[in-house]
């Protein structure tokens, strides 16, 4: 039988975390044939100004940061590899990016 969570969770409770958290980011880190999750809760302005103040000075502590901010649930192989840390934060980055605007003039 194939395990289908998501970082170890079931569905209900990944509702119960969007319940609490809000929106939710799936991050996805492949490295050769492992595949590895976290689940992000989307930033807040209060996040991201702090964050990009520090990556003004050091952009790889702004990103752990970030990751440790936002985070609501991993696999357990990111609690001893800052370089998966670091690879699931890229991903809020991509998520904000995936947002468009339009403009026109009224």
């Amino acid at each position: 039988m194939t395990n289908n969570n998501i970082c170890g969770l079931t569905t209900a409770e990944i509702e119960e975390l969007k319940a609490t958290h809000g929106y939710l980011i799936l991050a996805t880190v492949k490295q050769g044939e492992s595949t590895y999750h976290a689940i992000f809760k989307e930033p807040n302005e209060k996040v991201l100004e702090s964050t990009r103040k520090i990556s003004q000075k050091n952009e790889i502590q702004a990103s752990l940061i970030l990751y440790k901010n936002l985070v609501v649930a991993a696999d357990e192989a990111f609690e001893s590899r800052d370089f998966l840390r670091l690879k699931a934060a890229e991903s809020i980055g991509v998520h904000m990016s995936s947002f468009s605007v339009d403009t026109k003039n009224l």
